[in-house]
């Protein structure tokens, strides 16, 4: 899963990302976008990890990219942003919260100057597939009509600027999946905010904003161990936000987690809401979901109270699931396949 960091000039992405990666990133001039890919922060895996002492414990993970700047004045206004943002699954919208020169901010009037840009760009994507299934149409080719109803209602939402995310039916949906709708993507709204300013601002989006004064988490990202730890105590820093935008990030794109353990690994597996048992016995290895049987699954919950499988079964509270079974975000389970 990747979310691609975006928001409008100076709002301070780069030095987010940089943040992130826990490195210093090339910024402006580049051709190349930026990518880290990052463990998503879950106690649940350390407490496992700890329960089992496994030879290896592995996180779920998610990429965070970081792209170049559009061409200053592009040509064609529907590249007015980076392409790398129609390409990834999920968006995290930077919102200047500091002055740094750049003047007084307003982040809710930028917060808002973005959205329409991502509402013209998907405005012009739409109306420029209907223009061409109307040209086709007029040749004689036959074209989908399902197509074309998603496409009419996208660009009367888009028309009335209501994001499309907000249908039930087109975000995801394989027909409209390859047009790259900005709109229609999972958004993780950041406040970038100067160092004594912790409060999120208002900016009328359905959450809160996550607050990360990004400056100094990419100052800490570069110090040691215990060089960071004496830092963030003389900034009163508790933990890092970046963690609360990794996890932020993770769900906003309907993510969770299931894990695998045992004395070789205990492992974090991602799948989206919803997904059935088969699939996510696919996720571990594509033969466990060819030859899968059924799955013994359990809460971590009733795991890290009774304190071990044995105990869980004696207990009553293990289930044996077939492959309809949908898996819940922090079950364990152990697939029974023949291949």
């Amino acid at each position: 899963m990747r979310l691609a960091l975006c928001g409008l000039p100076s709002a301070g992405k780069s030095t987010l990302f940089a943040a992130l990666a826990g490195r210093r990133t090339a910024s402006g001039g580049r051709a190349e976008a930026n990518l880290a890919l990052l463990n998503v922060p879950d106690e649940r895996v350390d407490r496992l990890s700890a329960l089992y002492r496994p030879k290896k414990t592995t996180y779920a993970q998610i990429s965070f990219v970081d792209p170049p700047p559009p061409p200053a004045k592009p040509e064609d206004p529907a590249a007015r942003l980076p392409v790398e943002l129609g390409q990834c699954e999920g968006l995290v919208q930077v919102v200047r919260n500091f002055d740094a020169g750049l003047g007084a901010p307003n982040p809710a009037a930028d917060f808002r100057a973005f959205v329409e840009e991502m509402l013209l760009h998907d405005l012009i994507i739409v109306e420029r597939r209907l223009e061409r299934i109307a040209s086709e149409r007029q040749r004689g080719r036959e074209v989908s009509a399902e197509e074309v109803a998603l496409l009419e209602r996208a660009q009367a939402m888009l028309g009335e600027e209501k994001l499309l995310i907000a249908d039930p039916e087109i975000p995801g949906h394989p027909r409209l999946r390859g047009f790259g709708l900005l709109t229609a993507k999972p958004r993780v709204v950041v406040a970038n905010n100067v160092e004594d300013d912790p409060a999120p601002p208002e900016l009328g989006g359905e959450r809160p904003p996550v607050v990360v004064r990004a400056a100094i988490e990419a100052e800490l990202a570069e110090l040691g161990e215990e060089e960071r730890a004496e830092f963030m105590a003389e900034l009163g820093i508790a933990e890092s936000a970046l963690d609360r935008l990794i996890t932020a990030a993770y769900r906003a794109c309907r993510l969770i987690s299931f894990f695998t353990v045992g004395e070789d690994e205990v492992r974090a597996w991602t799948i989206t809401q919803g997904t059935l048992a088969q699939q996510a016995a696919g996720v571990i290895h594509s033969d466990l979901e060819k030859g899968f049987i059924r799955a013994e699954v359990m809460s971590y919950a009733d795991l890290i109270a009774q304190g071990s499988e044995a105990a869980v079964k004696k207990a009553g509270l293990l289930k044996l699931v077939g492959k309809d079974y949908p898996v819940s975000d922090g079950e364990v389970m152990h697939v029974r396949f023949n291949v």
